[in-house]
């Protein structure tokens, strides 16, 4: 019985800890009539792995571009 017992209880542990709290920085920079405006934010992403994380962060990385006007903002994963 101790020997099943054991085996399972660090596999749950091992799984409960790949789930952490992360934390996602972002840079926004906005190109409009040859002016710059550059505004930083971060937003959590909570319970995930890293891969998760990693691919919430990606999502929030966005590039537009209208004539000269430019938006564009990079997230960068940190925990």
């Amino acid at each position: 019985m101790k020997k099943i017992i054991f085996p399972i209880a660090l596999l749950t542990l091992t799984l409960a800890s790949c789930k952490k709290d992360y934390s996602c920085s972002c840079t926004e920079t906005e190109t409009w009539n040859n002016q710059t405006d550059v505004y930083t934010y971060s937003y959590k992403v909570e319970g995930a792995t890293k891969v998760q994380a990693q691919a919430a962060c990606n999502e929030a990385t966005i590039t537009q571009t209208d004539g000269a006007d430019s938006y564009k903002t990079e997230c960068d994963l940190s925990k």
